[in-house]
């Protein structure tokens, strides 16, 4: 069984895009999934966004390949903190029926990787209240918790 992950190249973009959709749907169901659909601009259509990552210098875009099959991606930019670099994962996903062989962990690697090359100082992601999978990814590779957002609903 072979689990691989590299760049995406321009070619990968209509497959992407379809994973990118499931993705946002996901998301948008899980708690705080609305709120990080919009700020993370997920209402532009999904092409223009991987697009978008593919060709910005301070991003990167990866492919999780499953035998061969591209099964998840991840993106990650490059923010600047004062004068400090962090990268940021914004995207990070797998199709459920990869979740426990590795595609995750090897698009989480790519993301450090990355970031070390860079000299960044740190890595974020974003993880939702109930999304104990992806929680659980991050804290594994010693990404902890260090904002919270809260919110209360008024119309």
């Amino acid at each position: 069984m072979s689990t691989t992950v590299r760049p995406a190249e321009q070619s990968d973009l209509n497959e992407l895009s379809a994973l990118m959709d499931t993705a946002v749907l996901e998301l948008r169901n899980q708690r705080g999934g609305e709120a990080l659909s919009w700020a993370l601009d997920r209402n532009i259509p999904s092409l223009h966004s991987l697009t978008s990552a593919l060709e910005a210098p301070d991003t990167m875009l990866w492919c999780g390949l499953w035998e061969n099959v591209l099964a998840g991606y991840a993106i990650a930019s490059v923010v600047t903190e004062g004068v400090e670099q962090v990268v940021l994962i914004t995207d990070i996903y797998t199709t459920p029926d990869v979740r426990d062989v590795g595609v995750g962990e090897l698009l989480l690697e790519s993301a450090i990787a990355w970031a070390t090359v860079l000299d960044a100082v740190a890595i974020d992601a974003y993880a939702l209240p109930g999304a104990r999978e992806s929680k659980n990814l991050f804290e594994r590779f010693g990404l902890t918790a260090r904002l919270i957002t809260v919110r209360r609903q008024l119309r």
